[in-house]
């Protein structure tokens, strides 16, 4: 059920001792989906990332109740900047999400429309996958003349985005386990056309999933 349990026994000890410490764990995931897959993405390149952390004294279903919560996720998460559950098909949820990202001088807003399938599996383990389904990079955010510029002709820093999330209650503790997958546009390409902003597209989605854990851990300390 974990990725975590799947790690050679040194490795899996220093993470869970880590995790234990307080620490958010992340690194990037070096297998294809499905294993064993080659692939090429032309003029594209994709950030896999892993990440975890553990929350003390946190009940499964008091967080479950606040990460549906899609009204309001905005201001909750470093990202989010407005939020809003557009429909509700039993575990099934679609939202919206205006989301901003920067680095030292590159900051990008989007908004997107995403869907987020949940699943039990037993009284103690819970996952769900998560798919952005429109990604549109905003122009001028913030001012008049801001647009919507149309998805796939903008800069290239967010083309695609899917996450699988698993959740463990051990004790009286949870572990949370989020794996993120995003499609930009190469860095080459970049590289040449805008500077400065390769180490956007490359540092950005660990920093982002880093930052998902360490809100969630903040908001449940608060509960």
């Amino acid at each position: 059920f974990l990725f975590l349990n799947t790690l050679p026994a040194a490795e899996k000890a220093d993470i869970s001792k880590r995790l234990g410490a307080g620490e958010i764990v992340a690194g990037r995931m070096q297998s294809s989906v499905p294993k064993g897959t080659a692939f090429e993405v032309p003029s594209g390149e994709i950030h896999h990332w892993w990440g975890a952390v553990l929350l003390k004294n946190t009940r499964l279903e008091k967080l479950l109740e606040f990460l549906q919560d899609y009204d309001h996720h905005a201001g909750k998460f470093a990202d989010v900047e407005r939020s809003r559950l557009i429909s509700r098909d039993g575990d099934h949820y679609r939202f919206f999400f205006r989301l901003r990202r920067t680095k030292a001088i590159v900051t990008a807003y989007y908004n997107t429309d995403q869907e987020c399938k949940y699943a039990r599996h037993g009284t103690n383990r819970l996952s769900s996958e998560s798919q952005a389904v429109r990604i549109a990079e905003i122009e001028d955010a913030g001012k008049a003349a801001e647009r919507e510029l149309p998805p796939g002709n903008d800069r290239g820093f967010l083309w695609r985005l899917a996450s699988w999330w698993r959740f463990e209650q051990r004790g009286p503790d949870v572990l949370i386990e989020l794996e993120s997958a995003s499609l930009s546009r190469d860095i080459p390409y970049v590289a040449r056309v805008i500077p400065g902003v390769s180490s956007y597209i490359r540092s950005t989605p660990k920093e982002s999933l880093e930052s998902v854990l360490a809100s969630i851990r903040q908001e449940m300390l608060k509960r």
